[in-house]
């Protein structure tokens, strides 16, 4: 009797302890915005005018109904937020630093398309990371597990909020993004910059070198933020979807998951193209 007494103590130990290792171990996921379904059917320019976007931030939202805007994170430590303050940054609500953002694809290319709110554009620093830009994290399988290929790639503004800074950071022997994939645009009077990207399946090293309906690709998105107040220069604080992608370490496995569905958005008449857009862009969680 006595060594069957041990012997369950000896299994239910060991039991819990593989339990809480795998809980301590496990990622940490968005509850209602791990997933975007990137619909296709859209005409996307690159050049930092979303009015072609019109109507996707409605039509893609969280499982809550919410739109991807202001998306919440496990920041360093383990509090969830929807922004990092980093380096003594100080981060006051959403009109300081809000990340909106959008995904489309069609076969030969996925589209990024960001809408980020700002009350200052600081960018002086040649490092597009440093001040106001977007880092972005790739992971081209899907599988978000620790040690897979990322693509990584960093763009803001310079000093003059005209120039773009483009830089490759990781690409794995394939070229780059080049100029035409990437388009910034910043309205001091909306307080809004506007990002566009495009990664086509060629540089992401896509099997057949073509996206389909079902495919699964990891992504994060960190867009940092600096203000130009004394002390607030350079990179702050950041938002985005699963920063962590790239933040305090490269990581896979914290990625987002974009799945490529069959939703086809229709564009809304010309005329109504902006307020339809900008109007949902500003919505929240």
């Amino acid at each position: 009797m006595k060594t069957n007494v041990f012997n369950f103590t000896t299994l239910f130990t060991i039991t819990l302890f593989l339990f809480l290792s795998s809980i301590a171990d496990a990622q940490w996921r968005n509850e209602t915005h791990d997933i975007y379904n990137a619909p296709t059917g859209i005409a996307v320019q690159i050049d930092g005018d979303l009015s072609e976007w019109s109507g996707v931030m409605d039509a893609v939202t969280g499982t809550d109904g919410t739109p991807f805007c202001g998306v919440t994170f496990e920041a360093n430590g383990g509090d969830i937020k929807t922004f990092e303050e980093y380096n003594g940054g100080i981060w006051n609500d959403a009109d300081d630093h809000e990340t909106c953002f959008m995904f489309a694809w069609d076969e030969d290319t996925l589209y990024l398309a960001l809408s980020v709110t700002d009350d200052t554009h600081e960018h002086a620093a040649a490092a597009a990371w440093n001040g106001d830009g977007a880092q972005l994290a790739v992971e081209p399988t899907g599988a978000r597990e620790a040690g897979l290929p990322l693509f990584l790639y960093n763009i803001g503004l310079d000093g003059t909020a005209e120039n773009v800074i483009l830089q490759n950071e990781r690409t794995n022997g394939s070229p780059g993004l080049v100029a035409g994939d990437a388009a910034i645009v910043r309205d001091e009077g909306a307080k809004k910059t506007y990002y566009e990207f495009r990664f086509p399946a060629t540089e992401l090293q896509i099997e057949g070198d073509t996206f389909s309906e079902g495919m699964e690709v990891g992504v994060g998105i960190c867009v940092n933020d600096g203000d130009t107040s004394d002390g607030q220069e350079g990179q702050r604080g950041w938002g985005g979807w699963y920063p962590h992608a790239v933040v305090y370490g490269k990581n896979s496995e914290k990625t987002g998951l974009v799945i490529l569905s069959s939703t086809a958005v229709t564009a809304v008449e010309p005329a109504h193209k902006l307020t339809t857009t900008w109007g949902a862009l500003k919505s929240r969680p």
